[in-house]
């Protein structure tokens, strides 16, 4: 249950995910981590890893990494977020994600007002640039960042009751008309396409939780479910 509920709360301050450049190999692996850091995280469990974040056990700092592993530093990110120049996590109120302990992280979770995520729009930036839209999807003070969201409203607004998968880079924008980094085509709206065909699931013939997914990791039918399924979680 603790690995459950902390898990929930590392995804709450940021769905930043671990994924894979277009056509090639993961190359994200615990012993890439920066200088100074553990080399094998699996065994001495000085840091976790949940959606590319990079948690420091001894102070409970949160660090972000991109597509590649590295450390995002001095980065702004859709809804505010930013990183500092040794990429710490930073909220658009200032705060900053360095807990000290597990327990003060989980009573500082634990006060917060919940607030239901939206679409929003950046802009700031072009509506589509190289792939990348001005749309992003999450709270006033985070996106989803490196992350594929099963969602039930457009970033139009539409709702007709189906599910459309939605894929957000590394600063937390929509990928649209292009191929993601996991090599899936999405089209004008971002929504994914097997075979040429917008994929979408009807929660009322499907009951799963399809919800959110690192890139790389996508599931959309229950043959890639039961494939992930199979794989043991190492992080957690």
């Amino acid at each position: 249950m603790k690995k459950k509920i902390l898990g929930a709360i590392l995804s709450a301050a940021l769905s930043i995910s671990m994924a894979m450049p277009a056509f090639a190999e993961l190359i994200w692996t615990p012993d890439k981590l920066p200088a100074g850091y553990t080399t094998n995280e699996w065994e001495n469990k000085e840091f976790s890893f949940y959606s590319g974040n990079a948690v420091k056990r001894e102070t409970y700092t949160f660090y972000v990494k991109d597509l590649y592993g590295n450390f995002m530093k001095s980065t702004s990110l859709a809804g505010g977020l930013r990183t500092d120049e040794n990429g710490i996590l930073i909220s658009a109120d200032g705060f900053v994600h360095s807990y000290g302990t597990e327990l003060a992280m989980i009573e500082y979770y634990n006060i917060q007002s919940y607030e239901q995520p939206s679409w929003h729009q950046d802009s700031a930036k072009s509506l589509n640039e190289n792939g990348i839209s001005n749309y992003w999807y999450g709270t006033s003070k985070s996106g989803s960042p490196s992350e594929w969201r099963w969602l039930m409203v457009s970033p139009d607004g539409t709702m007709d009751g189906l599910m459309y998968a939605y894929c957000f880079n590394e600063y937390g924008y929509l990928y649209t008309k292009t191929v993601t980094p996991d090599g899936y085509m999405v089209n004008e709206r971002g929504q994914l396409m097997i075979d040429g065909a917008v994929k979408t699931i009807n929660p009322r013939e499907i009951i799963s939780n399809y919800n959110n997914y690192p890139i790389g990791h996508l599931i959309y039918d229950p043959e890639t479910r039961a494939q992930r399924e199979r794989t043991p979680d190492p992080f957690f």
